[in-house]
């Protein structure tokens, strides 16, 4: 049996070969099958970020609607070079700005979730292969949890998400030898945690 593939399909599907510079290039022309697809491919990982920090679920799928609108919308895009690293700072200032303003004084910082949502299945993978290992994941995000909410940010973005220093830096607004520090310290104290804990 043949398929017939429309024009449409086909213009579809080389959007979907294109890298996100390729996408952020054709949206300032806006190109709105690039920016659907730059939604695509970013939504998921944006949604599980977003629960990273605040476990109100509406809140995080309506910060990332709000900002993909306002990238749409936008008259002043211009250039950028790391798209990842600008819609998680973006994604991430929404919320801190509409938690803030939910919740009054107390910033979204200061309630993030104990639990990291996304992905202690991907933390726990590190250590699944024998009951030892497991115990190690357990003591790990028992540590893990108490850290700073910059440090599990950091350790989100870097070994979760895989950025590079340079897309920390702007992601978490900072330069990229802060970030080197940021996440040393935090892996220096991870250690410390599961060591003291193991001793007990």
């Amino acid at each position: 049996m043949k398929y017939i593939v429309s024009d449409g399909m086909k213009s579809e599907m080389r959007y979907v070969e294109l890298s996100d510079a390729q996408l952020w290039k054709l949206i300032i022309e806006k190109d709105k099958v690039a920016f659907e697809q730059l939604y695509r491919r970013y939504y998921s990982p944006l949604l599980a970020y977003a629960l990273s920090f605040c476990n109100d679920e509406e809140m995080a799928k309506d910060c990332i609607q709000d900002l993909f609108v306002k990238l749409f919308v936008s008259e002043t895009l211009s250039s950028i070079e790391y798209i990842r690293a600008y819609l998680y700072k973006s994604l991430r200032n929404l919320l801190l700005d509409k938690s803030s303003r939910a919740v009054g004084s107390v910033s979204l910082e200061e309630n993030m979730v104990a639990d990291f949502l996304v992905e202690d299945v991907e933390l726990v993978r590190l250590f699944e292969k024998e009951d030892d290992y497991l115990e190690k994941s357990r003591l790990l995000m028992n540590a893990y949890n108490q850290l700073s909410a910059n440090q599990r940010n950091a350790i989100y973005l870097y070994f979760i998400k895989e950025f590079s220093w340079d897309e920390m830096a702007v992601s978490l607004d900072i330069n990229p030898h802060s970030c080197m520090n940021l996440v040393a310290r935090a892996v220096a104290k991870l250690q410390r945690m599961v060591v003291g804990e193991k001793k007990k």
